[in-house]
Protein backbone atom coordinates (compact mmCIF):
# COMPACT_ATOMS: atom_id res chain seq x y z
CA UNK A 1 0.00 0.00 0.00
CA UNK A 2 2.79 2.42 -0.53
CA UNK A 3 1.51 3.87 -3.61
CA UNK A 4 -0.95 6.71 -2.93
CA UNK A 5 -3.54 6.63 -5.93
CA UNK A 6 -4.58 3.33 -5.44
CA UNK A 7 -4.48 3.25 -1.79
CA UNK A 8 -6.54 6.78 -1.86
CA UNK A 9 -8.84 4.49 -3.63
CA UNK A 10 -9.36 2.23 -1.34
CA UNK A 11 -10.46 4.60 1.15
CA UNK A 12 -13.06 6.53 -1.18
CA UNK A 13 -14.42 3.35 -1.87
CA UNK A 14 -14.78 1.87 1.74
CA UNK A 15 -15.71 4.54 3.14
CA UNK A 16 -18.10 5.49 0.34
CA UNK A 17 -20.15 2.15 1.21
CA UNK A 18 -19.40 2.64 4.97
CA UNK A 19 -20.83 6.05 5.02
CA UNK A 20 -23.83 5.40 3.09
CA UNK A 21 -24.97 2.17 4.63
CA UNK A 22 -24.89 4.30 8.31
CA UNK A 23 -26.51 7.42 6.56
CA UNK A 24 -29.32 4.04 5.56
CA UNK A 25 -29.51 3.17 8.79
CA UNK A 26 -30.18 6.83 10.03
CA UNK A 27 -32.71 7.63 8.00
CA UNK A 28 -34.26 3.96 8.79
CA UNK A 29 -33.57 5.00 12.41
CA UNK A 30 -35.90 8.36 11.91
CA UNK A 31 -38.40 6.10 10.13
CA UNK A 32 -38.70 3.85 12.84
CA UNK A 33 -39.28 7.09 14.99
CA UNK A 34 -41.92 8.28 13.31
CA UNK A 35 -43.65 5.33 12.62
CA UNK A 36 -42.90 2.30 15.25
CA UNK A 37 -44.58 -0.41 13.38
CA UNK A 38 -42.89 0.59 10.40
CA UNK A 39 -40.66 -2.26 8.22
CA UNK A 40 -37.88 -1.14 7.24
CA UNK A 41 -35.81 -1.79 4.38
CA UNK A 42 -33.44 -4.26 5.97
CA UNK A 43 -36.14 -6.28 8.01
CA UNK A 44 -35.09 -9.48 6.26
CA UNK A 45 -36.49 -11.81 8.37
CA UNK A 46 -36.47 -12.80 12.34
CA UNK A 47 -32.47 -13.38 12.03
CA UNK A 48 -31.77 -10.16 10.35
CA UNK A 49 -33.41 -6.86 11.42
CA UNK A 50 -31.86 -3.15 11.49
CA UNK A 51 -35.70 -2.52 13.05
CA UNK A 52 -35.05 -5.02 16.11
CA UNK A 53 -31.74 -4.05 16.61
CA UNK A 54 -32.42 -0.35 17.02
CA UNK A 55 -35.02 -1.03 20.14
CA UNK A 56 -31.61 -2.30 21.81
CA UNK A 57 -29.83 -0.52 23.89
CA UNK A 58 -26.45 -1.14 22.65
CA UNK A 59 -27.93 0.83 19.71
CA UNK A 60 -27.20 3.85 21.78
CA UNK A 61 -24.22 3.55 23.43
CA UNK A 62 -23.02 7.32 23.97
CA UNK A 63 -26.69 8.15 24.25
CA UNK A 64 -27.54 9.01 20.42
CA UNK A 65 -28.33 6.54 17.58
CA UNK A 66 -24.56 4.83 16.62
CA UNK A 67 -24.88 5.68 12.87
CA UNK A 68 -24.08 9.16 13.33
CA UNK A 69 -20.66 7.97 14.49
CA UNK A 70 -20.49 6.16 11.32
CA UNK A 71 -21.83 9.02 9.05
CA UNK A 72 -19.45 11.53 10.89
CA UNK A 73 -16.39 8.53 10.97
CA UNK A 74 -16.56 8.07 7.14
CA UNK A 75 -16.22 11.19 6.16
CA UNK A 76 -12.62 11.36 7.15
CA UNK A 77 -10.98 8.45 5.51
CA UNK A 78 -13.04 9.61 2.57
CA UNK A 79 -11.78 13.12 2.48
CA UNK A 80 -8.45 11.64 2.92
CA UNK A 81 -8.53 9.13 0.45
CA UNK A 82 -9.65 12.00 -2.14
CA UNK A 83 -6.56 14.25 -1.28
CA UNK A 84 -4.06 11.14 -1.58
CA UNK A 85 -5.67 10.96 -5.13
CA UNK A 86 -4.77 15.12 -5.77
CA UNK A 87 -1.66 14.23 -5.27
CA UNK A 88 -1.52 16.10 -1.42
CA UNK A 89 1.21 14.77 0.74
CA UNK A 90 -0.05 14.56 4.30
CA UNK A 91 1.97 14.86 6.82
CA UNK A 92 2.42 11.69 9.28
CA UNK A 93 0.41 13.17 11.94
CA UNK A 94 -2.92 12.52 9.95
CA UNK A 95 -1.99 9.24 8.79
CA UNK A 96 -1.72 8.09 12.69
CA UNK A 97 -4.92 10.14 13.73
CA UNK A 98 -6.64 8.33 10.94
CA UNK A 99 -5.34 4.83 12.14
CA UNK A 100 -5.94 5.42 16.07
CA UNK A 101 -9.66 6.54 14.77
CA UNK A 102 -10.05 3.50 12.96
CA UNK A 103 -8.40 1.49 15.58
CA UNK A 104 -11.23 2.97 17.81
CA UNK A 105 -13.66 2.03 15.25
CA UNK A 106 -12.96 -1.70 15.08
CA UNK A 107 -13.26 -1.75 19.18
CA UNK A 108 -16.23 -0.38 18.40
CA UNK A 109 -17.71 -2.43 15.36
CA UNK A 110 -16.45 -5.53 17.40
CA UNK A 111 -18.17 -4.69 20.23
CA UNK A 112 -21.42 -4.12 18.39
CA UNK A 113 -21.02 -7.66 16.89
CA UNK A 114 -20.96 -9.37 19.93
CA UNK A 115 -23.53 -7.00 21.34
CA UNK A 116 -25.84 -7.92 18.13
CA UNK A 117 -25.06 -11.39 17.48
CA UNK A 118 -25.14 -13.03 20.96
CA UNK A 119 -26.55 -10.60 23.16
CA UNK A 120 -29.60 -9.12 21.04
CA UNK A 121 -29.96 -12.24 19.31
CA UNK A 122 -30.17 -10.13 16.10
CA UNK A 123 -28.00 -9.29 12.59
CA UNK A 124 -28.13 -5.93 11.33
CA UNK A 125 -27.55 -6.36 7.55
CA UNK A 126 -26.92 -2.06 7.41
CA UNK A 127 -24.31 -2.84 10.63
CA UNK A 128 -23.00 -5.43 9.16
CA UNK A 129 -22.04 -3.76 6.01
CA UNK A 130 -20.27 -0.96 8.02
CA UNK A 131 -18.43 -3.84 10.15
CA UNK A 132 -17.22 -4.80 6.77
CA UNK A 133 -15.88 -1.67 5.98
CA UNK A 134 -14.12 -0.75 9.04
CA UNK A 135 -11.91 -3.93 9.41
CA UNK A 136 -10.51 -3.70 5.99
CA UNK A 137 -9.83 0.09 6.52
CA UNK A 138 -8.40 -0.68 9.69
CA UNK A 139 -6.06 -3.21 7.90
CA UNK A 140 -5.13 -1.39 5.11
CA UNK A 141 -4.13 2.07 7.23
CA UNK A 142 -2.25 0.15 9.11
CA UNK A 143 -0.46 -1.57 6.60
CA UNK A 144 0.34 2.27 4.53
CA UNK A 145 1.86 3.69 7.60
CA UNK A 146 3.96 0.53 8.40
CA UNK A 147 5.38 0.37 4.95
CA UNK A 148 5.79 4.16 4.85
CA UNK A 149 7.37 4.66 8.44
CA UNK A 150 4.35 6.51 9.53
CA UNK A 151 5.50 4.07 12.92
CA UNK A 152 8.89 5.06 12.71
CA UNK A 153 11.80 3.80 10.80
CA UNK A 154 12.55 0.90 12.71
CA UNK A 155 8.99 -0.56 12.09
CA UNK A 156 9.13 -0.01 8.63
CA UNK A 157 12.49 -1.80 7.98
CA UNK A 158 11.62 -4.50 10.33
CA UNK A 159 11.20 -7.87 8.02
CA UNK A 160 8.72 -9.26 10.03
CA UNK A 161 6.60 -6.01 9.89
CA UNK A 162 6.54 -6.16 6.40
CA UNK A 163 5.65 -9.48 5.69
CA UNK A 164 2.93 -8.97 7.41
CA UNK A 165 2.00 -5.59 6.75
CA UNK A 166 1.86 -6.44 2.45
CA UNK A 167 -0.61 -9.30 3.65
CA UNK A 168 -3.41 -6.68 4.85
CA UNK A 169 -5.97 -7.80 2.72
CA UNK A 170 -5.27 -11.79 3.55
CA UNK A 171 -5.71 -10.60 7.14
CA UNK A 172 -8.89 -8.49 6.57
CA UNK A 173 -10.44 -11.63 4.76
CA UNK A 174 -9.52 -13.97 7.61
CA UNK A 175 -11.01 -11.39 10.25
CA UNK A 176 -14.12 -11.39 7.83
CA UNK A 177 -14.06 -14.69 7.23
CA UNK A 178 -14.27 -15.26 11.26
CA UNK A 179 -17.13 -12.90 11.45
CA UNK A 180 -19.19 -14.64 8.90
CA UNK A 181 -18.39 -18.00 10.12
CA UNK A 182 -19.59 -16.78 13.57
CA UNK A 183 -23.05 -14.83 12.20
CA UNK A 184 -23.89 -18.36 10.35
CA UNK A 185 -23.07 -20.88 13.66
CA UNK A 186 -25.00 -18.64 15.69
CA UNK A 187 -27.91 -18.40 13.10
CA UNK A 188 -27.70 -22.18 12.18
CA UNK A 189 -31.20 -22.39 12.27
CA UNK A 190 -31.88 -19.63 9.60
CA UNK A 191 -29.02 -20.76 7.05
CA UNK A 192 -29.97 -24.57 7.28
CA UNK A 193 -33.27 -23.71 5.69
CA UNK A 194 -31.24 -21.91 2.82
CA UNK A 195 -29.88 -25.44 1.99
Amino acid sequence: MLRAVPFGIVLIVMSTVGFLASFTLSVEKYEKLENPSAVLSCDLNPFFSCGSVMEAAQSQIFGFPNQLLGIGAFVVPLLIGVLLLAGVRLPRWIMIGLNIGLGLGVVLVMYLFHASIYVIGVGCPWCIVVWFMTIPLFCAVTAHNALTGGFGRSVAESTAVRVIAKENVAIAVLWLLIIAACIVVQFWNYFSTLF
